[in-house]
This record gives structure tokens, C-alpha cells and sequence, in this order.
């Protein structure tokens, strides 16, 4: 049986990539911040685990409960839009330990137990050129596609290849009163 970890499993992307890959009759690990979030979702493939990805110790214990992947999806994402006068320390550091420093300690644990497959991170049109009133969020997402050119140059040869995805807006609930959709 094929095996997928999904980050972020609980928000909208996240939340439809666990049930297509259930459907498929994948073995699933949902990486979330709260378990109560997936009730919705009962199976037998399903193994939840609580884990802060902006704190690599949480990561690195989650990850010790997983002994082989075949798919890793680097989903989960926070986002702002806001001027850049606007935004404090609490925005740059919960958007770059989120996006950016989140996917990278899920990769690297990750890589610890891949012996060959795939790992894709969810970026963004915003990681391709820069959005008004997105800085932070460019920026992580900039980051995250420096990161993943320079390690599927590291990863190809042990057939583990790596993939962007870069949508645009997609109609979550990301996109609320305070993150209009521009």
C-alpha cells in the first residue's frame, strides 16, 4: 500500500488532498495541529498526529512514529495580506517558521525514512513574483522554491524527486475578512 504524509491535512487543500488519497486506498498520515479537525474523515488508512511544524523537536516526533513514506506533501501554509508598514514580529516569524522553516523540518525528516518517491510542496503564484500587500508571504514562498531547486539536485539521484505546485487563489477558507481575495 501506498504511503502519503500530508501537512496541514485540516485546512481546505489539505483537507481534499486526505480524502482523494483515502479514496485511492492510500495509507494517509495527517500532520495537523489539531486532531478534532478531521472527525469528519473515519478510516482505517487515516493516522492523525499532532505536530507544530514551526518547532522542529514536534516535527522530528511525529516523524519518529512514521517508518516509511512514499509521498510527502508539504501543504500546510499560513498567509497574511497586509501592508508590509503594517505587519509586526509575530507576522514574519509565523509566516517564515510556517511556510519555510515548517517544510523544511518535515523534509528533512522525511528524507531520513524516503528510500525512493516523491515529496511536493504546495508554493504559490506569489512565489513566482512577488503580490501587493503579500511580502512576508512571497518571501517564504520564494524561499520555498530556492529550497526545492536546490534539493532535487540533491535528491534525483536516489529517486526521490521533488515538485512545486504553484496555484493561484483557490476558494478556501483562507480567504476571509481579513485576507480579501485581491
Amino acid at each position: 500500500m501506498n504511503k502519503v504524509v500530508i501537512t496541514g491535512a485540516t485546512g481546505g487543500v489539505g483537507n481534499s488532498l486526505t480524502k482523494h488519497f483515502l479514496e485511492k486506498n492510500w495509507e494517509v498520515t495527517a500532520l495537523v495541529r489539531d486532531k478534532n479537525k478531521l472527525s469528519e474523515s473515519h478510516s482505517d488508512n487515516l493516522k492523525c498526529i499532532e505536530v507544530d511544524i514551526k518547532n522542529f523537536e514536534s516535527v522530528k516526533k511525529a516523524f519518529g512514529k512514521i517508518n516509511n513514506i512514499d509521498l510527502l506533501i508539504n501543504n500546510a501554509s499560513v498567509f497574511i495580506s497586509k501592508e508590509f508598514k503594517n505587519c509586526n514580529e509575530g507576522d514574519i516569524n509565523n509566516i517564515i517558521d510556517t511556510n519555510l522553516k515548517g517544510t523544511m523540518y518535515c523534509t528533512l525528516e522525511a528524507l531520513k525514512v524516503m528510500k525512493k518517491g516523491r515529496i511536493i510542496n504546495i508554493s504559490s503564484v506569489s512565489g513566482l513574483h512577488g503580490i501587493e500587500n503579500q511580502s512576508i508571504y512571497s518571501a517564504s514562498k520564494f524561499g520555498l522554491m530556492g529550497f526545492s531547486d536546490s534539493l532535487a539536485q540533491e535528491t534525483t539521484r536516489k529517486n526521490i524527486l521533488i515538485s512545486n505546485i504553484c496555484p493561484g487563489g483557490i476558494n478556501t477558507p483562507l480567504w476571509n475578512e481579513n485576507n480579501k481575495y485581491p
